[in-house]
């Protein structure tokens, strides 16, 4: 068999599928059509006072650190979504103004 035929892997940043299409009714812009990036891939998880959880809670700034077309990283926003089945989850969203693409993280 032709090597053109064997399955692709593909590596998705975006939470599950539920959350990307409830993004919609937050007012994101096109969330089911632009980039999402965890922003712990981004900033790395390195603890408190550097990487994502300084970040998170004020004890950094990833000022080296920007958005793939050059902006700020946006500031995420807590949103807490229901399931049908009665479980909840909380995310931290925020989006670029520029590109629009999304940064997310589900805290622990």
């Amino acid at each position: 068999m032709s090597s053109q035929f064997q399955p692709q892997q593909f590596d998705c940043d975006a939470p599950d599928y539920c959350i990307v299409k409830a993004c919609q009714e937050l007012g994101f812009h096109s969330p089911l059509d632009v980039r999402w990036c965890r922003m712990g891939h981004l900033l790395g998880r390195h603890g408190i006072g550097s990487g994502l959880l300084g970040w998170l809670f004020g004890r950094s700034r990833p000022s080296e650190k920007r958005c793939a077309c050059g902006q700020p990283l946006p500031r995420l926003e807590r949103h807490l979504f229901a399931f049908d089945s009665g479980r909840r989850a909380t995310y931290l969203l925020g989006q670029c103004g520029r590109c629009h693409r999304i940064y997310w993280e589900e805290p622990h």
